[in-house]
C-alpha cells in the first residue's frame, strides 16, 4: 500500500472512531467500553490488593510473645511494633512486628502515642515462615495479661 493508501486508511479510522460518540452510535460506545471499563478496575484492583498478601506469615501457628517496646512506629503505609524479646537462652532478640495501617488502627483508638519505649506488653503474632523474629502482630495485653487500651491515659 502506497502512501497515500495508508493516509486514507487512518483517516477512514479516525472518522469511525469519531463517529462512536456522535448520536446513533453513542449506544455502540457504551456497549464496547463500559464492559471494558469494568474489567479494567478488576484487573487494577487485584493488582493493588497483591500487596496485601500475608503469605510469609505462619497463621497456622501463632506464638505469644512477652517484652519490652524498643519502638512504636505509627508510619504508612502499616504499624511497627519493635519488641525486645528474651529467648531461651537469656539473650535479648528484637522482633519487628508489623501491623495495620494508620488510618484503621487510629479507628480503633491507637496514636503516636499509644505506645512508649520500656511499656511491657504481651502481643499474638504470626511469625514469619523464614524464622527472622517478625511477624504481624495482634491481640495487644498488658504484661499482666489485660487487654491494652490505647485510649487510656499514661
Amino acid at each position: 500500500m502506497n502512501y497515500q493508501g495508508t493516509l486514507l486508511v487512518r483517516n477512514t479510522c479516525y472518522i469511525s472512531f469519531l463517529s462512536l460518540f456522535s448520536g446513533k452510535y453513542n449506544m455502540t460506545l457504551q456497549r464496547f467500553f463500559h464492559p471494558l471499563f469494568i474489567a479494567l478496575l478488576v484487573v487494577i484492583s487485584s493488582q493493588t490488593s497483591a500487596h496485601h498478601s500475608t503469605a510469609i506469615y505462619d497463621s497456622d501457628n501463632p506464638i505469644e510473645l512477652q517484652g519490652r517496646v524498643v519502638e512504636w512506629q505509627f508510619t504508612n503505609p502499616h504499624t511497627f511494633i519493635i519488641l525486645a524479646v528474651e529467648d531461651d537462652n537469656g539473650e535479648e532478640v528484637i522482633w519487628s512486628l508489623e501491623g495495620g495501617n494508620t488510618s484503621l488502627v487510629f479507628r480503633r483508638g491507637w496514636t503516636p502515642e499509644s505506645l512508649q519505649p520500656g511499656d511491657e506488653l504481651i502481643i499474638t503474632v504470626r511469625p514469619l515462615h523464614s524464622g527472622a523474629p517478625g511477624g504481624n502482630y495482634s491481640d495487644v495485653r498488658n504484661a499482666d495479661g489485660t487487654p491494652f487500651d490505647p485510649r487510656a491515659k499514661r
